[in-house]
C-alpha cells in the first residue's frame, strides 16, 4: 500500500447554485500545487462540478469533502437526500429524475480514475471520485478516512495516516490549535517511522515526542495478511473494531499519550480478505453499527468511512474514521 495521509479533509457545504463555483474554485486551488495537465484539470472541474450540482438539484443539500496528496486528490459528495431505487439506471447518461440533462453521475464515473457509489432510497446517497496522477499500482490493502474538525475551529485535532500495512489515528487532547500541534507531530513521527520498530516502541517513542504537547489518544494497526492476522496497539479512547462475521472490538490501555500511560502493549486479532479495520476518534458515536446499510462493506474504504462519519458524528469534537479492507 502506497503511503497515504492526510491530517483534516476540507469541505464544503453546499445548498444553493453559487455553492457549485465557490466548491469548484476551493477543489482546483487545493490541486493547484499538484503536476497535473490541463486535461486533468479539466476533468477535475467537471467531476467537482457535477458533484456539486447533484447536491443541489437531487438532495436539496450535502457536503463536499476533498483532499489532495501527490498522487491525486479524492472527492466524497454526502447528502441525505430521497437517495436511488437504481443506482445503475441512476449512473447512464441522460437519465434524469430532476429535469436536468442527465449527464451528471455518467459523466463523474467517466472522468474518474476511480469511482463509487452508496445509496438507499430515503437514505441518502455518498458518491466518491478520485482523480489519480500518474499510473496507478493495485495494491493488496486499500484505505479510506474522514477526517473533520470540531464545528467551532479551522483546524482539526486528530490526525491519521496510513504507511504500508501500518495505519495510525491520533486524536489531540480537546480541540484547536493545541490539539493539532499534538496530533500533528504523532503525524510525522509515524511517517517518518522505520516499519521493522514493533508497535509498543513506536507508542514509547510517540509518548516521550508529545510530552512537549498536551498530549492525546493515540492507536496502531499492523495488517500481517500473510499470517492472518492484525495487530492493535492504542492508548486512551481511539476506537478499533473488525467487521467480518462478527463485529469485534479491539483494546486499548487506559492513559494520555504524551502526559501518562500504563503498560504498552499489542493485542493480536483474526484478518483475513472479507475483514474490515475500522478506527475511529471519539468524535464518533461509539455505539454505531452498519446492520440498517446492506451492501456497504462492499463498497470502497472511503464510502464507508464517509457514511460512518455521517450518521453517527457526535458534532461537538474533531471527528476521524478510518477504514482499510482488502482490494
Amino acid at each position: 500500500m502506497a503511503l497515504k495521509a492526510s491530517p483534516c479533509r476540507q469541505s464544503i457545504e453546499i445548498s444553493e447554485p453559487i455553492h457549485v463555483d465557490a466548491a469548484r474554485r476551493a477543489v482546483v486551488r487545493a490541486a493547484s500545487a499538484l503536476a497535473g495537465d490541463e486535461q486533468w484539470f479539466g476533468r477535475l472541474t467537471v467531476v467537482v462540478q457535477e458533484l456539486a450540482r447533484n447536491l443541489v438539484n437531487h438532495a436539496g443539500q450535502g457536503t463536499l469533502l476533498f483532499s489532495a496528496d501527490e498522487q491525486g486528490i479524492e472527492l466524497l459528495a454526502v447528502d441525505r437526500g430521497p437517495g436511488m431505487t437504481d443506482v445503475a439506471r441512476c449512473l447512464a447518461d441522460n437519465y434524469s429524475t430532476a429535469g436536468t440533462m442527465g449527464a451528471g453521475l455518467g459523466a463523474i464515473r467517466r472522468m474518474s480514475d476511480g469511482f463509487d457509489i452508496y445509496s438507499q432510497p430515503g437514505g441518502g446517497t455518498l458518491v466518491r471520485a478520485r482523480l489519480a496522477l500518474g499510473a496507478q499500482v493495485p495494491e493488496p490493502l486499500i484505505s479510506g478516512a474522514v477526517s473533520t474538525p470540531h464545528p467551532a475551529e479551522e483546524v482539526c485535532g486528530d490526525g491519521w495516516a496510513v504507511k504500508g500495512s501500518r495505519v495510525m489515528v491520533c486524536d489531540g487532547l480537546g480541540h484547536g490549535h493545541a490539539a493539532h500541534a499534538a496530533s500533528s507531530r504523532a503525524y510525522e513521527l509515524f511517517l517518518d517511522h522505520d516499519p521493522a520498530v514493533p508497535l509498543p516502541e513506536l507508542m514509547q517513542r510517540t509518548h516521550r515526542v508529545l510530552s512537549s504537547t498536551r498530549g492525546g489518544a493515540m492507536a496502531f494497526a499492523e495488517i500481517q495478511a500473510d499470517r492472518g492476522q492484525v495487530l492493535f496497539c492504542g492508548v486512551g479512547n481511539i476506537a478499533g473494531t473488525l467487521l467480518a462475521d462478527r463485529s469485534r472490538s479491539m483494546v486499548s490501555a487506559n492513559g494520555t499519550v504524551g502526559y501518562k500511560v500504563g503498560r504498552i502493549q499489542t493485542f493480536n486479532y483474526p484478518w483475513d480478505s472479507a475483514t474490515v479495520l475500522v478506527m475511529a476518534s471519539d468524535g464518533i458515536g461509539s455505539k454505531w453499527s452498519l446492520d440498517k446499510y446492506p451492501g456497504i462493506l462492499a463498497r470502497h474504504p472511503t464510502i464507508i468511512a464517509g457514511l460512518i462519519h455521517r450518521e453517527f458524528r457526535r458534532g461537538n469534537d474533531d471527528a476521524t474514521v478510518v477504514v482499510v479492507k482488502s482490494e
